[in-house]
């Protein structure tokens, strides 16, 4: 009896702690290897008792693995997609900005970004646990064992047309910013042919920065909306991959 447990314990704890892994802030480095180790250990006690014992492949345990690997990324890398878009967006800004050799490190990640791409990052973590999509990862993990057949066709063409919304996302975030730099690089360019012996883009220096952060403060209405849409899709797909 103990022998079974056992084994069930180590395919649940599996699928949990890769799915967990993906979860922002939750899974990052930031948060203490001791607390990850202790929430997944947690959650698989709690489904220990409750998930159907058919739905688990005791007796081929590399199967059982592979589809906890399979599930448990597939469900983490559709909010991973997100935030990539949207570290993506505040790039493209940042390099039209002049920034793009301005950069800090981003705890959570482990990741060097420049500054606009951590704070996007973070407030789309932000609205990530506003909206509760959280609380759908647990949900999904929940009903995930209730699937006594993986559809690794379907759940990967499932995939690949979230990843279709990747481009668009990223430049409906950085759309508003990117078009007035453009607007102010066409100004720069008439004043400098129509006023060679001034130092225009010394001026312009200065002023993109400017500009860039007030269309950044003035756009971010538009953006948390454009945030919250794509976490829909995100709990939508968790939801098709776990039926």
């Amino acid at each position: 009896m103990i022998n079974i447990y056992a084994e069930r314990f180590i395919i649940i704890f599996i699928r949990v702690a890769v799915i967990l892994s993906f979860i922002p802030f939750i899974g990052g480095r930031l948060t203490p290897m001791k607390v990850r180790a202790s929430l997944a250990i947690a959650i698989t006690l709690l489904l220990l008792p409750v998930v159907p014992s058919e739905n688990i492949k005791v007796d081929n345990p590399v199967e059982a693995v592979f589809e906890a690997l399979f599930i448990g990324a597939a469900i983490g890398l559709t909010v991973r997609l997100i935030l990539s878009a949207v570290e993506m967006a505040a790039q493209w800004i940042s390099f039209q900005m002049g920034l793009g050799m301005a950069v800090v490190f981003n705890p959570a990640f482990g990741e060097i970004l420049g500054p606009l791409s951590l704070f996007y990052s973070l407030l789309a973590m932000m609205v990530f646990f506003i909206l509760g999509i959280h609380h759908f990862f647990i949900l999904g993990i929940v009903r995930s064992f209730d699937i006594s057949d993986i559809q690794y066709a379907g759940i990967f063409s499932s995939i690949m047309e979230l990843n279709s919304i990747f481009f668009p996302l990223a430049f409906k975030i950085a759309a508003p910013v990117l078009v007035v730099q453009l607007m102010i690089y066409f100004s720069v360019g008439f004043l400098a042919r129509a006023l060679p012996q001034a130092n225009i883009f010394f001026i312009s220096f200065p002023l993109l920065i400017a500009v860039g952060i007030l269309f950044v403060a003035l756009s971010l209405p538009m953006v948390l909306m454009v945030i919250s849409k794509a976490f829909m899709h995100v709990m939508d797909a968790i939801m098709v991959f776990v039926e």
